[in-house]
């Protein structure tokens, strides 16, 4: 009898499905390597008030973070893959430990 890890399974946590990680809450998985995963996600800061343009009534920090974690530590969620922004083509989470402002440069 074999006996395989459950997150080795190839139809389990694939490359741009969706799951929710103990920490990081709801990120996109990117790679994987055997059990481990590799997962992007956002962390949204409010942007202080004294920084902001007078027009604006609210603004946020966007910072897209990348990770490898255990397969363990991630909760699956639906099939449903990480779908694009508006007109840009790239998935809503895209990056590598960059802010939004650095990816547009």
């Amino acid at each position: 009898m074999n006996v395989v890890h459950i997150n080795t399974h190839p139809a389990r946590l694939r490359p741009g499905e969706m799951a929710i990680h103990d920490e990081y809450g709801w990120v996109e998985i990117v790679e994987r390597t055997g059990s481990r995963r590799k997962i992007r996600w956002i962390e949204r800061r409010p942007e202080p008030s004294g920084t902001r343009h007078p027009d604006e009534l609210d603004a946020e920090l966007l910072t897209i973070w990348e990770d490898w974690v255990d397969g363990d530590t991630l909760t699956a969620t639906s099939r449903r893959k990480a779908t694009p922004m508006p007109g840009s083509g790239i998935s809503l989470l895209v990056g590598t430990r960059k802010s939004l402002g650095e990816l547009a440069t």
